[in-house]
């Protein structure tokens, strides 16, 4: 009868200290404008829109308005087990500058995390120069690369992924 018991549970252990050693993996990665409360993007749209602002005297006022304006750069990373105990840490980057800014928000959801930035952040902290040098103030094309690193016991992975935002003044 005991080993007949063993026959069961043994198979039963391999199964589970198995599944919980694979290998920590990022599944899919997207980046928008908004994300939902599960963690996943809810509107994967990089263009910005705003009206001008009339009483900004310099572009750190610009940055300044548009950070009020809430508008944020989000991410979402869905991997392959539970990181809710994993040590997360998200920056985004200008590609060109090589100019980085620690994401402000980072949340983590069974096998998702996510966060973003403000807009108006980014702008201030690492594209300014960026519009200081641009010939129109209608349009901002800037291309971002975000950089995330999931540390979970014994297992880092860290991942990047770019883009570009669109930043437009209409009337």
């Amino acid at each position: 009868m005991l080993l007949h018991k063993i026959k069961y549970i043994l198979p039963g252990l391999f199964l589970f200290i198995a599944c919980t050693n694979k290998p920590l993996k990022i599944i899919n990665t997207e980046c928008g404008s908004s994300v939902s409360m599960k963690g996943t993007i809810a509107n994967d749209s990089l263009v910005y829109t705003f009206k001008p602002c009339t009483h900004c005297r310099s572009l750190k006022d610009i940055c300044n308005y548009i950070y009020f304006q809430g508008d944020t750069l989000c991410f979402s990373i869905q991997c392959n087990q539970n990181i809710e105990s994993a040590i997360v840490t998200a920056y985004f980057e200008n590609p060109t500058s090589h100019t980085t800014y620690t994401a402000e928000r980072i949340e983590k959801v069974t096998t998702t995390v996510y966060g973003f930035s403000l807009i108006g952040s980014l702008l201030e902290k690492i594209f300014l120069d960026d519009i200081r040098n641009t010939h129109s103030f209608k349009t901002f094309k800037l291309p971002f690369v975000i950089h995330v690193t999931i540390e979970k016991q014994n297992q880092k992975v860290h991942h990047t992924f770019s883009d570009t935002l669109y930043v437009h003044f209409v009337d």
